[in-house]
């Protein structure tokens, strides 16, 4: 799940560039840490994505953990004003990173609610889970909302932004549900996976990374016995399991789907040509050898594909506008370096009281 998300964050970098507009909704809170380090209102509307807003408060998260980050990569100082582009300096990638991420989030809630896809039981209760585990670790209710008012935000917002990767995991299983309105076709499915030269094939691997002459020798010897055993068999799917548990690696009865971008040159034109059922000979690749048995095209596991293409159309297509009155004059580092500041003053009260 969270693997998929963050593919999508890195794909959204592209979403928001060049996107200006005016909306100027100034709310009315002053509480904070973030309304003390920037003196914007928590539910201002900082960006819109779609017509939708995206408060202050859910953008200065996003903001902060951006400056978190490139704080600690640069080993606990950094210069906000430093280039790193001839047009772009540390500040302003870290403004355009949480402007992205925010306009991702909005996004996706976006996307869940036109589909009609909601968080079920199992969802809810993890979590509820979840923010159990939080209170537990910081020593029960007063400690956890101690450490949310240190770390500027409302337990509202908190709540609201984990259950995006809930929405986008129950969105993408919507998605490859044959039964639901989202499922792209079987049709689809299988011009797409035509198209894109897809094959499906049961693979044994055998790594050559780091081996002297004789040991290569002697592992093309072994990848050339275990594809002799499996073309010899009966029930190559019996016989592939038990030589795939002898290299040592779990076994798929839908094998492998993959197209030539995704793989080896080599190996996706060796498993190309051969017929479904049939068992290929030793094929070689930078990184070792493979015994391949070609298995009838997996359309079905091109799901996930087609789902993260329906992402990107929507990506960018989505119109996303920043408010001139709140995001064009923000410093991040003056921002973050305040923020850093009031927050440590913060926990030395706490402690003094505690």
């Amino acid at each position: 799940m969270w693997k998929r998300l963050l593919a999508m964050v890195a794909i959204c970098a592209v979403m928001a560039v060049g996107l200006v507009n005016h909306s100027n909704k100034t709310g009315s809170r002053t509480d904070g840490l973030y309304y003390e380090a920037s003196g914007i209102r928590p539910d201002a509307q900082m960006l819109q994505v779609n017509g939708e807003a995206v408060s202050a408060e859910e953008f200065l998260y996003w903001l902060d953990s951006t400056c978190a980050y490139l704080v600690s990569y640069a080993g606990g100082k950094l210069d906000f004003h430093a280039q790193v582009t001839e047009e772009l300096t540390f500040g302003k990638y870290a403004k355009s990173d949480a402007a992205n991420t925010a306009a991702l989030y909005a996004l996706v809630r976006q996307m869940a609610d036109e589909a009609g896809v909601t968080l079920n039981e199992e969802d809810l209760a993890s979590l509820d889970a979840q923010r159990q585990q939080y209170v537990t670790y910081y020593g029960g209710e007063e400690g956890y909302a101690m450490q949310l008012q240190l770390l500027g935000v409302t337990e509202e917002l908190m709540h609201r932004m984990e259950e995006v990767p809930y929405l986008y995991n129950r969105m993408y299983r919507t998605y490859c549900d044959p039964t639901s309105s989202l499922y792209p076709g079987d049709d689809t499915l299988k011009t797409f996976g035509d198209e894109n030269g897809y094959v499906t094939a049961q693979l044994l691997y055998f790594p050559t990374e780091g081996l002297d002459d004789a040991a290569l020798a002697d592992m093309k010897a072994k990848a050339a016995d275990y594809a002799a055993q499996l073309a010899a068999a009966d029930d190559k799917q019996a016989v592939y399991a038990d030589l795939a548990a002898k290299l040592g690696f779990s076994v798929s009865s839908e094998g492998l789907t993959f197209s030539a971008a995704e793989s080896d040159a080599s190996l996706h034109q060796a498993v190309a040509a051969l017929a479904p059922g049939q068992v290929s000979s030793v094929i070689e690749t930078p990184g070792g050898y493979y015994a391949a048995l070609r298995m009838e095209t997996n359309y079905a596991a091109l799901t996930e594909d087609l789902f993260n293409i329906y992402l990107q159309e929507r990506q960018d297509s989505a119109k996303v506008e920043y408010s001139d009155r709140y995001y064009a004059p923000l410093d991040a580092g003056a921002f973050y370096t305040k923020l850093d500041e009031l927050r440590l003053a913060l926990a030395q009260s706490m402690l003094a009281q505690s």
